[in-house]
């Protein structure tokens, strides 16, 4: 990276990018730090961090607020790319920065600018429609709406959300938090209608009449069945469906049961933490994964331990029988290893079954979930694999010209970062063929904003301690209603930024400058100086 002529002050630079675009001489790149690179929404998590270490919070606060109208719901459930990306976490070894508490922490303390309403686009007269209002849908639904287009989401259901509504349980996603995000998308004039079907209540041959474009957000509500004896037994059951029956008051009569859950990902803890809360006096978790492969996040993983769930690793569950006193019998078999050498999904068991059995009272499967046969056109899905068929670069459906396909009905099931993006890309293909422009216009974004993933860490530039948690609710205060992550606290929060290694920076590039100074002097913070002779200056 040269610095011939630029020189860039990183305790100050927060990698915004806005030099690279005054550059009239084509000099400057942006290097994109690692955490950015990993983020599917590409949020300039550097960028907010470090303002945050500078003490610019309500800088801070703008910046996220570039690139997302959801930071209360990635701040609290994001998987979290980003810190496993880390450089911090690679080079030096004590834990990667907490970019999701600290976004948290902004959308906490400026509310009105994380969740600030935007400027709509003039109006085009174009219309979308969007169906499925989960993360994919809200997200398309939200970017085609600036854009100035008329924009209306279908929800099957009767309340918006898809997955985060009935999914994820409030100590983890306020149902507050999934209102404000539909509020923020009726507030730039989205029109929302719930219990509408299409199939049933609407027809899809009125939708092809009536817009110029259809996003497909239907997510992935199936169930994947653990396909052994037994798995239908009464007693066993989803793990989403119990999540949605706790959420609304349906099925909280667990006190004294014993409770089987099955997985390891974070829909299994959260299933899991949710049986205690509701009186379960014993909760077992079954999973495939040794401690180290549990796809679970940390935290949710350490908070139900605290809450006395047994974790039983490296088993699998071959058998479930009724025993004549009426409980559920689960025989288990171990898991050897979970992925073969390319990292692909493929469980090695040994030869010996019923090594292990644990006894329940009720059972719940969360492994997983699947796109179901929907009501949709068969045209629009491909008969060899009974997905839908689409370009992943465009998210335009191959048989249909103006149908988008995006979220986990796409990609299959993910996570809730993912799904937004995938709904933000639908959203830009959606805009340039409403527009009648190539899908492939500007597609190559790093080519098209001067950004290269080549960067220069310096672990040298490392101050602070290990890595600051969020602190969590004491488990005598816990419960089905409260959130179980605190919010960090200022001095947490500038102490935790502080440890970011500012890994992303612009540089030159072409090495044509002319000392013409727009980028020196458009700068925000006053991060790049342009070296010339002073009597030129």
């Amino acid at each position: 990276m040269s610095d011939i002529n630029i020189k860039i002050d990183r305790d100050l630079c927060f990698a915004c990018g806005i030099c690279v675009d005054r550059c009239i001489m084509d000099n400057l790149r942006l290097s994109v730090a690692p955490c950015r690179q990993a983020c599917p929404i590409d949020l300039n998590c550097q960028g907010y961090v470090c303002l945050i270490a500078q003490g610019k919070e309500e800088e801070a606060a703008r910046e996220l607020r570039k690139y997302t109208p959801f930071a209360g719901i990635l701040g609290r459930i994001c998987s979290r790319p980003c810190e496993s990306a880390c450089e911090r976490k690679r080079a030096v070894g004590d834990g990667a920065v907490n970019i999701r508490a600290l976004k948290r922490y902004l959308d906490h303390r400026f509310p009105d600018i994380t969740r600030q309403i935007p400027e709509i686009r003039p109006a085009t007269g174009l219309k979308a429609v969007v169906i499925g209002s989960g993360p994919a849908g809200l997200m398309a639904a939200y970017e085609l709406r600036v854009m100035g287009h008329r924009v209306t989401v279908l929800e099957g259901r009767s309340e918006p959300g898809g997955l985060m509504r009935y999914g994820i349980p409030q100590f983890r996603l306020p149902n507050s938090e999934i209102e404000a995000a539909i509020r923020s998308l009726e507030a730039v004039g989205v029109k929302l209608e719930v219990g509408r079907q299409v199939g049933g209540d609407i027809e899809w041959e009125e939708l092809e009449r009536n817009y110029g474009a259809i996003v497909v957000a239907v997510g992935a509500s199936g169930l994947v069945s653990l396909d052994i004896p037994g798995h239908d037994l009464e007693g066993v059951i989803s793990a989403i469906e119990l999540l949605a029956r706790v959420k609304y008051d349906m099925a909280r009569d667990l006190p004294g049961k014993k409770v089987v859950v099955i997985g390891g990902g974070n829909s299994a803890i959260d299933t899991a933490v949710t049986c205690v809360y509701c009186g379960a006096s014993e909760v077992h978790l079954i999973c495939l994964e040794d401690p180290y492969e549990m796809p679970a996040d940390d935290s949710a993983l350490t908070e139900a331990r605290e809450l006395g769930v047994i974790i039983e690793n490296c088993w699998a569950v071959d058998r479930i029988c009724r025993t004549p006193e009426g409980r559920l019998e689960l025989s288990l078999k171990r898991c050897l290893s979970v992925f073969d050498a390319d990292g692909n999904f493929a469980p090695l068991f040994d030869d010996f079954p019923g090594l292990y059995d644990v006894d329940a009272d009720m059972v719940a499967v969360a492994i997983g979930q699947t796109v179901e046969p929907s009501s949709l056109p068969e045209e629009l899905f491909d008969s060899s694999t009974g997905r839908f068929s689409y370009d992943k670069a465009t998210m335009q459906s191959k048989q249909n010209a103006k149908v988008f396909i995006c979220g986990d009905c796409a990609q299959g099931p993910s996570s809730v970062v993912e799904a937004f993006a995938t709904g933000k890309r639908a959203a830009e293909s959606v805009g340039r063929y409403l527009r009648g422009e190539s899908l492939w216009y500007e597609n190559d974004y790093y080519q098209v904003k001067g950004l290269v993933t080549e960067y220069l860490a310096l672990p040298e530039r490392a101050v602070g301690g290990p890595r600051q948690d969020a602190s969590l609710l004491p488990p005598g205060k816990r419960g089905l209603f409260a959130e179980t992550e605190l919010v960090l606290a200022p001095i947490e929060a500038k102490r935790e930024a502080e440890r970011c290694l500012s890994c992303g920076r612009p540089f030159e590039f072409n090495k044509t400058c002319w000392y013409c100074l727009p980028c020196e002097i458009e700068c925000p913070n006053q991060a790049l100086h342009v070296r010339m002779p002073y009597q030129v200056r």
